[in-house]
């Protein structure tokens, strides 16, 4: 009896060693093939650039304006200015919205100031409306030329365009607006080009890419 316990207990202890631990449940056939499906027809996410700048044509025919007026006013620290406009209105204007100011802001000084957008005064637009680019003294007569060629020269402060009928345009470039691209290599970038010309010297109102 000593022995055929013994033997028992031997063969007990041999099955208890050999018992494997339950395994962990894999996926079915049908939720793999499922899950691979998904993320094979999943579509990667994309972000749409809008198109309507792009494709929204720019009108330049009455893009560009000049406000001239006199001074009546300043602020003691200058930073905020009365203008008495030719079209007999007053205009309370911060020296901060003007890109480039080239004349002494001061009382019963006339000036001059080039601007993008629709002409002031008109419809109710306000100088905040558009983009004030340029304030110059004042002169007689006011022309905001348009010029399209192939800059010969581009530096930090300034550049110069071979116009299309063969002509050299030096011009200045001081926090003047310029469309995205339109100024790229030291030469050879095709330019569009709006300035005026005060004392001798060409400002540009803004530089577009030419065609």
């Amino acid at each position: 009896m000593i022995a055929t316990a013994a033997v028992l207990a031997a063969v007990l202890l041999a099955a208890g060693c050999s018992k494997k631990p339950a395994a962990e449940t894999a996926p079915s056939a049908t939720e793999t093939t499922a899950a691979q499906t998904t993320e094979a027809t999943a579509e990667p996410e994309t972000t749409e650039a809008s198109t309507e700048a792009d494709g929204e044509a720019v009108d330049l025919t009455n893009r560009y304006h000049m406000l001239q007026g006199t001074v009546v006013k300043t602020t003691e620290d200058g930073s905020v200015f009365t203008l008495q406009a030719d079209d007999g209105q007053n205009y309370d204007l911060k020296l901060a919205q003007i890109r480039d100011v080239e004349v002494e802001i001061q009382e019963d000084v006339q000036i001059a100031i080039a601007y993008i957008g629709k002409e002031i005064g008109k419809g109710g637009v306000k100088p905040e409306d558009t983009d004030l680019v340029v304030a110059l003294p004042e002169q007689e007569e006011w022309t905001v030329y348009q010029e399209t060629g192939t800059t010969m020269f581009n530096a930090m402060s300034s550049f110069t365009v071979k116009t299309d009928d063969n002509r050299e345009l030096s011009l200045l470039k001081d926090n003047c607006p310029m469309e995205e691209g339109a100024l790229t290599k030291d030469s050879g970038d095709r330019v569009m080009v709006a300035y005026v010309t005060s004392g001798g010297t060409n400002y540009p109102v803004e530089v577009r890419k030419g065609e």
